[in-house]
């Protein structure tokens, strides 16, 4: 998961919400949620530039998988999910909050890009579980007064990790196994920090990515920090320096699996061994 950054709200997002948000008032007051009739009008949140904005912002990656991703074959994804909230986590059985959360469809804060199979019925989908104990946020009254306000969701406590607010490696690190094998043939795994972390890692089935990132560190991580240590080996300060630099590129935020990458950096080198031959510590991506 990537941190989120957002520009300000797109033009073109405050205008659908501004053509739109009346009509599905209209439809909630007539015909509740869900309905039909409201669901048909929950749309223009995709108006151009929206997508595009939220696209550069994530430097081209889901925020979900922390993959680069195409921009034409990858949709909007709603936090919180527009029409109807899955309370449950994957495996329970279904316990839906169905009013929830139409009236945040256009909002800026809400909106994330995202990949296919982050976004599929298999994945995040409408699930939006809350911690156990605590109250969801109501719906707006029906009917809704006009001008009355659509917010109110402050209260909540979600499960499932924010890209935009929250640190994904206060809740998850990917931690190696098979660690009496040469560091090739380790295997990484999703580990939670804490229950957000285990219901994240849960519903975005975050241990289907384990091959492709084990790829990912074997072929452009690893092999640049065996390098570095030829060097180290050899004491050619300079050449490893220089090198170590390369590593640390692949922490920047364009880059995929970031996360990934500096969890498996803490295990391959340590700090005692960077501070001695003065080579800067990785920073923890955010």
């Amino acid at each position: 998961m990537i941190a989120v950054r957002r520009c300000p709200e797109p033009v073109a997002l405050a205008n659908a919400r501004a053509r739109l948000l009346a009509d599905a008032v209209h439809q909630y007051n007539a015909a509740g949620a869900p309905s039909a009739q409201l669901t048909n009008v929950l749309t223009g949140y995709d108006a151009a530039g929206v997508k595009l904005s939220l696209f550069e912002a994530q430097r081209k990656k889901c925020a979900w998988c922390e993959r680069r991703r195409d921009f034409s074959s990858s949709p909007i994804e709603h936090y919180r999910p527009k029409d109807g909230a899955w309370r449950n986590l994957p495996g329970e059985p279904r316990r839906l909050s169905p009013g929830h959360y139409w009236w945040l469809t256009w909002t800026w804060e809400n909106l994330l890009f995202a990949c296919p199979r982050c976004n599929d019925r298999g994945h995040k989908a409408n699930y939006f579980p809350l911690t156990p104990g605590t109250n969801e946020a109501p719906p707006p009254p029906r009917p809704l007064p006009p001008g009355a306000s659509l917010s109110g969701v402050g209260t909540e406590q979600p499960l499932l990790l924010d890209p935009a607010t929250d640190d994904f490696l206060d809740h998850v690190r990917w931690v190696p196994s098979n660690v009496e094998q040469a560091r090739r043939l380790w295997t990484w795994s999703p580990r939670a920090l804490s229950p957000r972390g285990r219901a994240t890692i849960d519903i975005l089935k975050l241990f289907e990515l384990a091959d492709e990132l084990q790829d990912h560190l074997v072929d452009h991580v690893l092999c640049k920090v065996e390098e570095v240590e030829q060097h180290l080996r050899g004491r050619r300060t300079r050449q490893a320096a220089e090198s170590w630099n390369g590593v640390l590129t692949l922490l920047e935020p364009d880059r995929s699996f970031t996360a990934a990458t500096w969890c498996a950096l803490q295990h391959w080198i340590n700090d005692t061994t960077l501070a001695e031959w003065n080579l800067p510590v990785p920073r923890r991506p955010r």
